[in-house]
């Protein structure tokens, strides 16, 4: 039996970029990592439920191929799908806690995760983020570590929140746009948590997601918030300070 915990992470600004090693695949970008994190049992058997409902990703297809099949049973304050980065989360429950019952390095297991993310396109940086990151993450060069690279800016804050609206592919928002750099580095210029809020708004908007809520942006099918909503229909996170980790 192995638990693994894992934190959320939502991207203000991406740009894929995919090349034939998925290694070397992933996204340019900026990303904060976000509380509550989810918690993950992983025990021999087969299977996969997320809040006690199954789990069905071609993620787990590859990570069943490449580890064997477990057992994973996670628990998350979050929503599949809404952009919260949980396809990451549950491939990195699975790889991580399947690595320690099969003898495997814990790198290795998340390699194997991110190789699954790039492969079903269910994301490009959210493994490396979670697993690598906390705090906000600056993807500066995209695949798995050490051809990719990141940087970590040690940015706090406990008055974030969430509402997700509605599930949509990851797909759909896979678009290289070239704002995406003077963004990133209008970002670098002055990195707070402001500043990420205010770049991310604009990219998004480019994107097409809008907001009608002052200091925040709307990511596939949540939108994220600085500061104290008006209603109570939202969820608080903290900025967390560790990534993923095996208890």
């Amino acid at each position: 039996m192995v638990d693994v915990v894992i934190p959320i992470s939502v991207s203000g600004i991406w740009r894929p970029f995919i090349s034939d090693n998925p290694t070397r695949s992933g996204s340019i970008g900026i990303t904060v990592i976000l509380e509550p994190y989810s918690f993950a049992r992983v025990t021999e058997g087969e299977g996969v439920y997320l809040n006690g409902n199954p789990v069905k990703m071609k993620n787990l297809e590859y990570l069943e191929a490449k580890m064997g099949k477990v057992r994973v049973n996670m628990e998350s304050k979050v929503p599949l799908g809404f952009g919260y980065g949980m396809s990451a989360s549950v491939s990195l429950a699975y790889a991580l806690g399947a690595s320690q019952i099969r003898g495997i390095d814990l790198e290795q297991a998340a390699l194997l995760a991110h190789e699954s993310e790039v492969i079903s396109g269910n994301g490009l940086g959210d493994v490396v983020s979670q697993f690598f990151g906390r705090n906000i993450v600056y993807r500066e060069r995209p695949g798995f570590p050490p051809y990719g690279v990141i940087r970590i800016f040690e940015i706090s804050s406990d008055d974030i929140y969430s509402k997700p609206l509605e599930a949509l592919p990851t797909k759909s928002i896979l678009q290289p746009l070239d704002v995406s750099f003077t963004l990133i580095n209008e970002f670098l210029s002055n990195p707070s948590i402001d500043k990420f809020f205010e770049v991310s708004r604009k990219f998004t908007e480019a994107l097409g997601f809008t907001s009608p809520f002052p200091n925040s942006f709307r990511k596939k099918g949540l939108i994220l918030k600085l500061g104290k909503p008006e209603s109570d229909s939202w969820i608080r996170h903290r900025i967390a300070s560790r990534g993923a980790y095996v208890e």
